[in-house]
């Protein structure tokens, strides 16, 4: 019960009162009615004594193993750097009813003992005056006791005959020091069947059964308990509804943190405390505010973005007229900030220069080079004297002359843009789905007892690395649109290599595919964009593998990929040779054109190679795809010369 209590953050007390109370309760009455053939007062006390004790371990242990935990690494305990605020009120106030209630228990059930010990004086003084007063006179069949108000039952015997007599008033054992030891003095059932020897005159015994008189402590024990009792089933019902309340008040707390993390707007819910739904009110308010203004954010990138397609819109930051060009900080939504550098036409350098210094400008010019002949119209607003800069300004381009000349220039743009969103739509396939996996193990590790804190902490590393992964893609694709260089940093090639097959390796090893790495020594740091090579990589791994399986269907045996690093004095060489079917004939002179693939339809864009020759074109490499000529299958082959500009020195 306890096992089963603690994923569900229920209290030990909590759950051994209960149990007990229902189990213990069945076993009690069955084992002291049909075994011991014991009188429902004492029956009553007994059990009570159980629970009672039960609880209050329960609560002890709950503290224990609140206040110590076991070491995350190693052997040995350590005392908890936080609590269970929920788990520890319940201990607290389970140990605090359970502990006064046995106290209160063992108190009077010592007394039961002490007084039934000076009961059996009182017996004899008893019977010793009855005699004395009335010699002659039989004695009582009853006599009472000071201090109750039971009748005990009387016998006078032949000494000879103590057994039998006892038998008669329904005892086993006889007291006055013949049978039994001081434990047996100690238990309850010890009293319930021994017989009093009272008295002895001449060859007579007197007996006396002291059994209703240990009855009627047990049944005042019972009736002193019965409160305290109550009130602990009380506090225990108490407590469970506060955990009820409390968990729903964090399940609104975790829907509330979800929902904003989502960007959705969390239905609304009443907390079951004051403190936690105003403060839920406040973060639904903010949440609100932030959604509406991420809303008209998008909006007006949207609107921008629509004006920048529709009459290439330009809005700039920090715009200077310099002797031969305008500088100035472009502002791209999606895209953040870049410094540009336009040079205009020397022709209308004496129609801008005289504008400095003037607070709002409207002015129409041409630029420098092959853009000579088409007109532009800038507008800029707030001139800083200080930094001798407009704040704010745009870039628009006119209307040319020649309607057919816009009407081409804008369908161009429409099918590039499509093809950019297919390519796009693509390569975002593979950190979505990683981001997808890693967040579903992660809230999995969450709900483990104790949680895989560690574990789920590395997919969620994962999640963000693929994010920052699926933003890299994006910022390529839109430097593609824009016929720009992507970024590049420092990378190390052959890490690079690593990572991307480290990646891949779960669904190659699911296909029964064997990758194999060789080479790298001396290839130094390079300066590439290191999420590009790594997505070439990951695309030729996944197009190998798709070439193996299809082997595999035409009865050739096949299942090895192997990525070969080689340095010479002027290049870097990455050859990826698998044994699959190898290229199709209508192929193998165009791997690398769009939507060009041998696949079935639904499993294929053929847009993999046609984006692996794009990033290599950017940086300044090469990119050969052919069939073995030894052997099955084909050979992928990147090479990065050393002597471009970008290598690290």
């Amino acid at each position: 019960a306890v096992a089963w209590s603690r994923p569900r953050q229920m209290s030990f007390s909590t759950v051994t009162l209960f149990y007990q109370l229902i189990f213990g309760t069945a076993t009690a009455v069955l084992l002291f009615r049909f075994s011991l053939n014991s009188p429902m007062e004492i029956t009553a006390v007994v059990l009570l004594r159980k629970i009672l004790c039960e609880v209050t371990l329960a609560g002890i242990a709950e503290i224990v193993t609140l206040l110590v935990v076991r070491r995350a690494s190693g052997l040995g305990l350590e005392r908890a750097r936080m609590l269970s605020l929920q788990l520890s009120l319940n201990a607290i106030v389970s140990l605090a009813v359970s502990g006064a209630a046995t106290l209160f228990l063992i108190g009077s059930l010592t007394n039961v003992r002490e007084r039934l010990t000076i009961v059996e004086d009182q017996i004899h003084t008893v019977v010793v005056d009855a005699r004395a007063t009335a010699p002659d006179r039989p004695l009582p069949s009853h006599i009472r006791v000071a201090g109750s108000a039971v009748q005990l039952p009387l016998i006078v015997v032949p000494t000879r005959d103590i057994a039998a007599g006892a038998k008669q008033l329904g005892c086993t054992r006889t007291d006055r020091g013949d049978q039994g030891g001081p434990d047996d003095r100690n238990t309850f059932l010890y009293w319930l069947r021994v017989c009093v020897i009272a008295d002895r005159f001449g060859d007579k015994t007197v007996l006396v059964s002291p059994r209703a008189l240990v009855v009627e402590s047990f049944g005042t024990i019972f009736t002193g308990l019965l409160p305290l009792m109550a009130y602990l089933v009380l506090a225990e019902l108490v407590l469970f509804g506060f955990r009820r309340a409390l968990g729903r008040s964090m399940k609104l707390w975790d829907e509330a943190v979800q929902g904003f993390a989502a960007r959705q707007r969390f239905p609304r819910g009443e907390a079951p405390f004051i403190e936690s739904n105003a403060v839920l009110g406040m973060l639904r308010q903010a949440t609100d505010d932030y959604l509406d203004a991420d809303e008209e954010r998008e909006r007006l990138a949207r609107t921008v973005d629509e004006l920048r397609t529709a009459i290439d819109l330009r809005l700039l930051s920090g715009l200077r007229i310099e002797d031969a060009a305008l500088r100035f900080v472009e502002l791209t939504p999606g895209a953040g900030v870049c410094q540009r550098v336009v040079p205009f036409n020397p022709a209308d350098r004496s129609a801008l220069l005289p504008l400095r210094g003037t607070n709002d400008i409207m002015a129409e010019l041409r630029l420098a080079g092959a853009d000579s002949q088409h007109w532009f119209l800038l507008l800029a607003h707030d001139y800083d004297v200080e930094a001798e800069e407009w704040r704010f300004g745009c870039l628009v381009r006119l209307r040319a002359s020649q309607a057919m000349q816009t009407k081409m220039l804008h369908n161009a743009r429409l099918i590039e843009l499509g093809g950019m969103a297919s390519a796009l739509s693509h390569e975002l396939r593979q950190p979505l789905f990683t981001i997808s996996l890693a967040a579903e193990n992660g809230a999995t590790m969450l709900q483990r007892d104790p949680p895989a804190v560690g574990r789920a902490r590395e997919k969620f590393a994962r999640i963000l690395e693929q994010v920052a992964r699926a933003s890299a893609i994006i910022e390529r694709t839109s430097a593609y649109a824009r016929e720009e260089r992507g970024d590049r940093e420092q990378t190390d090639l052959v890490q690079a290599i690593h990572d991307a097959a480290r990646f891949m390796r779960p669904v190659l090893q699911n296909r029964g595919i064997e990758l194999i790495i060789t080479g790298g020594a001396g290839v130094e740091p390079m300066m590439l964009p290191r999420i590009g090579i790594e997505q070439i990589i990951v695309n030729a791994l996944q197009n190998a593998a798709d070439a193996i399986e299809q082997a595999r269907t035409e009865q050739i045996t096949a299942g090895t990929i192997g990525i070969e690093i080689t340095r010479s004095a002027k290049h870097v060489a990455v050859a990826i040779r698998d044994d699959g079917s190898g290229l199709v004939d209508d192929l193998a002179y165009s791997p690398f054109d769009a939507f060009s693939t041998s696949k079935p339809s639904g499993k294929g864009t053929g847009l993999g190679l046609f984006i692996c020759r794009q990033i290599v074109d950017e940086i300044g490499g090469t990119i050969n795809l052919a069939n073995n000529s030894d052997a099955v299958g084909a050979t992928l082959t990147l090479t990065f010369p050393l002597s471009h500009p970008w290598r690290l020195t």
